[in-house]
């Protein structure tokens, strides 16, 4: 094949496969999450024609996904601000104008940093810092 074709077409390929990655990875989690449904189904539809009990855990909507760690609004609002500062220290390193780019995380982590602050505690002060 000719040179030139191949270019022009890893050209076409890269953005097309970029651009449909994300309702990749989306119709693999619909269909893990479907998956993880019809085996609860099945379960629960054993312990009925078996007569017994059914556990309350099993009920539950995502009883067999394993939980993720929850994530403090406070750790995601210093992310949020390290990657602001960093992306804008390495486009201001750069010599560009587009140090802007960088002030909007920046922006939305000060906003869930003020948040975090303005929020009242759930468990009797064992959501924020001791001072």
């Amino acid at each position: 094949m000719d040179s030139v074709f191949l270019h022009g077409l890893t050209g076409l390929l890269v953005p097309l496969f970029a651009l449909m990655l994300p309702v990749i990875i989306v119709g693999i989690v619909v269909y893990a999450r479907g998956a993880s449904s019809r085996q609860r189904n099945d379960i629960i539809s054993r312990l009925v024609e078996k007569g017994l009990p059914i556990p309350p855990e099993l009920m539950q909507q995502d009883s067999l996904v394993p939980k993720s760690l929850p994530t403090s609004s406070l750790r995601t609002a210093l992310t949020l601000l390290g990657l602001g500062i960093g992306l804008i220290i390495f486009f201001v390193a750069k010599g560009g104008d587009n140090w802007g780019i960088g002030a909007i995380p920046l922006a939305i982590g000060l906003a869930q940093l003020l948040a975090w602050k303005l929020e009242k505690p759930k468990d009797g002060g064992a959501g924020g810092v001791s001072q």
